[in-house]
């Protein structure tokens, strides 16, 4: 059994790929680049702003070198520290997208393993809401065209913190409170409140649903909270922008998201009882790997935003909703009634590779009946060349699916498959807006 995530069958494999592709190429409609980081990085940059206690859900270890190392726990932090290695002097803004395994040595459970996959983007050097907008609308969009049924919910976490900040609460009753909040541990929160007489005032907050034009109400109640009505107000103006783009949310301040780094704006993305999409603004992160003996290192405060997909998620959401195709295959396997023919079938097989048609050349020296027998259920068609083929410079083109078969110029092959694929091509577009 595998350590960390599932192995995956060549059918699977497929359909990621393919919705992977369907992602990217959204990403790449908006500007954004991919990037690639290393697996292995220094356990150092994640402790930097969350501490050494985060080390307990890594995959931490020493390396030969005796340095402190550890399999990447999330992307945000490894793209911080690539730019500001690589891209600190470029002009700004710098738009990343990845598509990259992470580790957490967390319980595994449905849809959680200790290996997944995020695909995601992140926006550097913009602090305007319009970017805080273009990124959601992404996150937005990538899901939209895979006709998929979810949620997307915003808050600001200078709400909830202006909120507690009011309080007589301690830091420690505070930290335990946003714990709590992110994991729905609704009587945790209770109980902490029994020891604040502004409990109220919270938990109408957290109790708060609703759109950009239900703000002012929420105002009133907290208009004794400076950091929250600031809070409130970053979030109107992000909404303005995101009602542009015509997405659909809710505003929900129950989303505080678990990492330390967030600093303004965040939201979720749920489908199917499933987060499979945060992400938020945070503009303090990028600053913890600049040179701090520099008075004027101008990345200190280097703002940046952005997004990940549970990859893993996205595609079981896609599943529950019956929405992944039917893995297609259209691979031809060719095989010869004698071996005298072998010249002409790797000469059919280099044609066929050349018009970008998958083709096999049967390398078991098998019969002919032997070879249909292996191709049952592993491919679309066989191509047979005996006597009648190689004098003719044709084929005889099987399909295993119908059963029928065509004596063929190898030529003639290229429109057959085109119109398969282009069927393949047109279902696909129906479900995901291809």
């Amino acid at each position: 059994t595998p350590v960390t995530s599932r192995s995956r069958m060549p059918s699977s494999a497929w359909k990621k790929k393919n919705v992977t592709k369907a992602i990217e190429k959204k990403f790449k409609l908006y500007g954004f680049d991919e990037i690639l980081t290393p697996t292995v990085e220094y356990t150092g940059i994640f402790t930097l702003k969350s501490g050494e206690e985060i080390t307990e859900s890594m995959f931490a270890f020493k390396d030969k070198g005796n340095r402190d190392v550890c399999l990447k726990p999330e992307q945000t932090v490894s793209t911080a520290r690539f730019f500001i290695e690589n891209f600190k002097n470029f002009a700004m803004p710098l738009k990343f997208y990845y598509f990259c395994p992470v580790f957490r040595y967390d319980e595994p459970q449905h849809a959680r393993y200790r290996e997944f996959w995020h695909l995601g983007v992140e926006l550097i050097g913009s602090n305007t809401p319009e970017s805080d907008a273009e990124v959601i609308s992404l996150a937005y969009c990538g899901l939209k065209q895979l006709n998929l049924n979810f949620e997307l919910e915003l808050s600001n976490i200078k709400v909830i913190k202006g909120v507690l900040n009011s309080t007589n609460l301690s830091r420690g009753d505070k930290e335990k409170i946003l714990h709590y909040i992110d994991k729905h541990n609704d009587e945790g929160i209770n109980e902490i409140l029994k020891r604040t007489d502004n409990g109220e005032i919270l938990n109408k907050v957290l109790s708060f649903k609703g759109k950009r034009g239900n703000l002012n109400e929420l105002k009133n109640i907290v208009r004794n909270c400076p950091e929250a009505i600031e809070g409130i107000e970053e979030l109107e103006n992000i909404l303005n922008f995101v009602e542009m783009f015509n997405n659909d949310y809710v505003i929900n301040f129950n989303i505080v998201r678990g990492l330390d780094y967030y600093t303004s704006n965040v939201f979720e993305i749920h489908a199917n009882d499933m987060q499979i999409c945060g992400g938020g603004r945070y503009d303090n992160l990028i600053g913890l790997f600049s040179d701090k003996d520099s008075k004027n290192d101008k990345n200190k405060g280097v703002p940046a935003v952005g997004f990940a997909y549970g990859f893993d998620r996205v595609i079981e959401a896609l599943k529950a909703q019956n929405l992944i195709p039917k893995f297609e295959n259209n691979k031809i396997l060719i095989t010869y009634v004698s071996e005298e023919f072998l010249p002409y079938c790797i000469k059919v097989a280099g044609e066929l590779r050349e018009r970008n048609i998958t083709a096999d050349l049967d390398i078991m020296k098998r019969k002919v009946k032997k070879a249909m027998e292996y191709a049952n259920n592993k491919y679309r068609y066989v191509i047979v060349v005996g006597k009648k083929e190689f004098e003719e410079g044709r084929i005889t083109l099987r399909d295993m699916e119908s059963g029928g078969q065509k004596f063929l110029d190898v030529g003639e092959i290229e429109p057959l498959c085109w119109i398969y694929s282009m069927n393949r091509a047109n279902l696909i577009s129906k479900i995901w807006s291809w």
